[in-house]
């Protein structure tokens, strides 16, 4: 039993009680994250991580400034250059939450595809939960159901788990499954990390969730009753909490409750909270595991507030990156942990103005050029320790103003003094000592900066990109060819062929010049590929087949190692199964794309096998006789066991459903789909499952499940195409449940 985020609290009898709390983590600038410790003190591994997170951030913040192309290439190198550097899996996922934000869905999954080696759960549950979003977003929503069901099992502790439970109702949704939407959606919020050592803890002022697990509360669901959980802090506020069914198991419960700072108010539905309180939750079990009635179980929950601050206007509302020498400094700081008292309470933050050091030429920096990745280093001008003040009782956010003085170049500044000097080109720091936080026991520097300004507007300062004139013509053309092949697709589909080979023909024009282009410069090898991907496809737009073969063999030949060679070997398979005298040819290509080392196309390249296994057995089917699909089943079986985690699994289960039903073997149809609802209960083929579960049942002669099946498809899928057929089948079933 798991519960994840943020905290859990288990207790092993018959039941069990647990604590989640919905998580908002405050905003930290990255310099509060970043390594502490001068390269030079580093070990060869350190350093080399060091270095690929210098990379990272510079990749980073050029992306954030909207030079993409410079961004994407720096990031893209730190796998090449630190292969075995741990960062270049925040690297990986970094590139893919760029393509995600461009839309180019097909080469963020295979950035996130290269996460799964990393060691870092977390980063594993991420990219996982970011492929599923990619496939929610090209509705592709079985692949979809298959990433995301994937994080709610493997890490139903991680912050991603609860997402998943999100998109998966969200995909329902759009599929028209409302129940199964619905059961989806009640799972948001509820899943909690395992075990920790230590105090359990939650986000102080966010809402408290209390989750049961008791197999006796199954009898509740039909007797419509709802069990209830006491909660109690330190100060003496106490709330009772009505808890409702989880799933459709019956076995889990959950109730939430909001909680908020002020003095305690027993029985107003609110929980109050003063400071770093503690929550008490008490459930009785009627009847334990060993036997034992009525016995109480309880649980302590430690609520913590993590800080988060900054600058701020003089409304204290918004953040602001700058501020004015000589004028008022608005510092605010939220962290309910601090409010301690009936009356406005205060704390102390330290705000100090710094200056950036001026980097000297050294022996490895040639005609002033510095080849070193040294962090930029700053000396503190001048430090004044500030008290700020709680807006009111029990708010826990304090606030306070501090004027930066700007004195003259040159000047002697007095650290001693009371006043907080700064000079032209200055940044203003202020730092926070967070003692009670979500991120563990001990206390948490928090810091944030802004930029002075010196009472003037700073000069617009107009950047240009330089850009290579050959690559962005190539870049140009290929966009250009992409937008043919858009239209060539679009007309082609409304039947207006003549215009589509006009558009196509135009695009292949400009992917040509890029292709020559490449002969004749050192193009960045993305582009190339891409070139040879936009050919095949406005090749295909005019049905001109064999070329477009021609193109994919190219393109394995020149790229062997492209991350599109499983693609393209794809395209020709699937083109060769539309001719019976290519079938061997496109099992053999099938058969390449399995044998690769890595590719996401081996469950599809598998199930292909067996179609194609399946379409010879077909026609080679004489004088009436049924074709001997055993090989075809063989494939389809193979996929389903490889590759369970792959829509094309469920989908060759139904093919085995379907073999077993024209075989009249009917008791293993019935056994199949039941693995097949326990696996795949997302899968867009249940409704067809449901409806041939229901004509397996009634072969068999039983009739009960017949019934349970048909209702299940009347009731999860009434807007089903089967759902008039099954309406149809009703009161046959009834009249054998009755002895007719």
């Amino acid at each position: 039993m798991t519960t994840p985020f943020p905290a859990r609290c288990m207790m092993r009898f018959g039941a069990a009680l647990l604590f989640t709390a919905s998580l908002l983590l405050p905003l930290v600038s990255d310099a509060a994250r970043e390594p502490r410790r001068r390269p030079e003190q580093l070990s060869e591994e350190a350093k080399m991580d060091y270095k690929a997170f210098q990379m990272l951030k510079r990749g980073q913040e050029l992306l954030e400034v909207k030079q993409e192309e410079p961004g994407v290439k720096l990031i893209s190198s730190i796998p090449r250059m630190f292969p075995k550097s741990k960062v270049r899996f925040q690297a990986f996922l970094a590139l893919g939450k760029y393509y995600v934000d461009t839309r180019n869905f097909d080469l963020a999954i295979k950035q996130f595809g290269q996460v799964q080696e990393s060691e870092d759960v977390d980063e594993q549950a991420e990219a996982l939960y970011q492929v599923g979003i990619c496939h929610y977003y090209m509705n592709s929503f079985d692949k979809a159901f298959m990433s995301l069901r994937k994080v709610t099992t493997e890490y139903p502790w991680s912050v991603y788990a609860n997402e998943a439970y999100y998109y998966i109702g969200q995909c329902h949704f759009k599929l028209g499954r409302w129940a199964k939407a619905v059961e989806a959606l009640k799972m948001v919020g509820t899943s909690v990390p395992t075990n920790v050592e230590g105090s359990v803890r939650a986000e102080s002022g966010q809402r408290l969730y209390v989750k049961i697990f008791d197999r006796d509360l199954v009898v509740l669901l039909n007797e419509q009753e709802s069990p209830k959980a006491r909660l109690t802090t330190e100060h003496g506020d106490e709330e009772t909490v009505t808890l409702e069914v989880l799933g459709q198991s019956g076995e889990y419960y959950i109730g939430s409750l909001a909680t908020a700072p002020g003095a305690p108010v027993p029985g107003d539905g609110i929980l109050q909270f003063i400071g770093a309180d503690t929550v008490s939750v008490a459930y009785v079990d009627d009847n334990t595991e060993s036997g034992k009635r009525h016995q109480e179980l309880s649980a302590r929950i430690k609520l913590v507030s993590t800080a988060s601050i900054g600058f701020t206007d003089g409304a204290y509302r918004e953040y602001v990156q700058g501020v004015f020498g000589d004028a008022d400094c608005f510092l605010r700081v939220k962290d309910m942990d601090r409010d301690v008292s009936s009356n406005p309470d205060t704390i102390l933050v330290k705000v100090s103005t710094r200056y950036k050091l001026e980097k000297k030429e050294e022996e490895g920096s040639l005609g002033g050029v510095d080849l070193s990745e040294r962090e930029e280093e700053y000396e503190v001008r001048d430090t004044l320790s500030v008290t700020l003040t709680e807006t009111g009782p029990h708010t826990g956010l304090f606030v306070g103003t501090v004027m930066p003085k700007v004195a003259a170049e040159g000047a002697i500044i007095d650290s001693a003094d009371d006043t907080l000097s700064a000079m032209k080109g200055d940044q203003i720091v202020m730092e926070y000592e967070d003692e009670r936080h979500m991120d563990g026991p001990d206390p948490r520097h928090v810091s944030t900066t802004a930029k002075m300004l010196i009472g003037e507007i700073q000069d617009v300062k107009i950047e240009h990109r330089v850009v290579d004139s050959v690559d962005l013509k190539a870049r140009k053309n290929l966009i250009e060819a992409k937008i043919f092949l858009r239209l060539g697709s679009i007309f082609k589909e409304v039947g207006l062929m003549d215009i589509a080979k006009e558009k196509s023909e135009q695009g292949l024009e400009r992917v040509e010049e890029v292709i020559g282009l490449s002969l004749k410069a050192s193009l960045d090898r993305s582009v190339v590929e891409e070139a040879f991907s936009v050919k095949w496809d406005l090749l295909l737009v005019q049905d001109r087949l064999r070329e477009a073969i021609n193109v994919c063999r190219t393109l394995t030949q020149l790229f062997p190692d492209s991350t599109l060679v499983d693609q393209a070997l794809l395209k020709i398979g699937m083109a060769k199964m539309t001719d019976p005298r290519d079938f061997h040819e496109a099992i053999n290509i099938f058969n390449a794309i399995i044998r690769l080392p890595k590719s996401d196309l081996k469950a599809e390249a598998q199930f292909r096998i067996a179609e194609v296994q399946e379409k010879y057995a077909e026609t080679h089917a004489y004088g009436g006789r049924p074709a001997d699909l055993s090989q075809s089943m063989l494939s389809y079986k193979s996929c389903a066991e490889t590759y369970p985690g792959s829509p094309f699994a469920g989908e060759a289960l139904e093919k085995i459903a379907n073999f077993y039903i024209s075989a009249r073997d009917y008791r293993r149809a019935a056994e199949l789909m039941d693995r097949v609802f326990q696996d795949y209960p997302d899968a867009s083929f249940l409704d067809t499952m449901l409806l041939k579960w229901v004509i397996a049942a009634y072969r068999m002669g039983d009739f009960e499940l017949a019934m349970s099946k048909l209702q299940q498809l009347l009731n999860e899928y009434p807007s089903s195409k089967y759902a008039a057929q099954a309406q149809k089948f009703l009161p046959v079933i009834q009249k054998k449940l009755a002895g007719g």
